[in-house]
């Protein structure tokens, strides 16, 4: 009995120990080996200047002809 409840114990430090390595931050910038996980848009600074910019845009064409009915 002794022998069995220290190999499950042995069994269960290796596979613990196992996993920790696999899920480990690579050099990549604290990405993990599997890749980087996805972003939200709202969470995106580029996906966030580019609304802005198309946003603006969009108001100076309202300034520059009120007349014309909104999209």
């Amino acid at each position: 009995m002794g022998k069995v409840l220290l190999f499950v114990v042995l069994l269960g430090v290796v596979l613990y120990l196992l996993i920790r390595l696999l899920q480990r931050p690579g050099s990549e910038g604290g990405t993990s080996r599997f890749g980087r996980r996805p972003v939200a848009p709202d969470d995106d600074p580029t996906f966030l200047r580019d609304l802005d910019t198309q946003l603006w845009e969009e108001q100076q064409k309202q300034r520059e002809r009120p007349d014309e009915p909104q999209p």
